[in-house]
């Protein structure tokens, strides 16, 4: 009984150090689906980074849909489990400065 009450803390500590402050790159994302990406005019996304993770740069053909928000018409793609969460407690002003930040240059 003591070990499965030692295994439970353990996981919940997991789970809220990814979930709180983590990002969990190490998530396999889907492989891309062929002949999707080249037969698109527009972006799949507003953003080439993540708002929240704004180092970690977005590869629009193995994002899950897990990983994506829409804000204002426009679809926001995230790198990890953790930061659509944090993006959901976001106002909106804040969420607009983020994606500010990342939004793809206009070609």
């Amino acid at each position: 009984m003591r070990n499965a009450m030692l295994a439970g803390t353990v996981l919940l500590a997991a789970v809220l150090a990814v979930g709180l402050g983590g990002c969990g790159k190490d998530e396999a994302a889907p492989p891309a689906r062929p002949g999707g990406a080249a037969a698109e005019t527009q972006p799949k996304f507003v953003n080439d980074r993540c708002p929240i993770m704004t180092d970690s740069v977005i590869d629009p053909d193995n994002v899950p849909p897990t990983l994506v928000r829409e804000f204002r018409g426009k679809k926001v793609a995230f790198c990890c489990a953790g930061c659509p969460a944090a993006w959901d407690r976001l106002s909106d002003d804040e969420k607009a400065s983020k994606l500010a930040a990342v939004t793809r240059a206009e070609e």
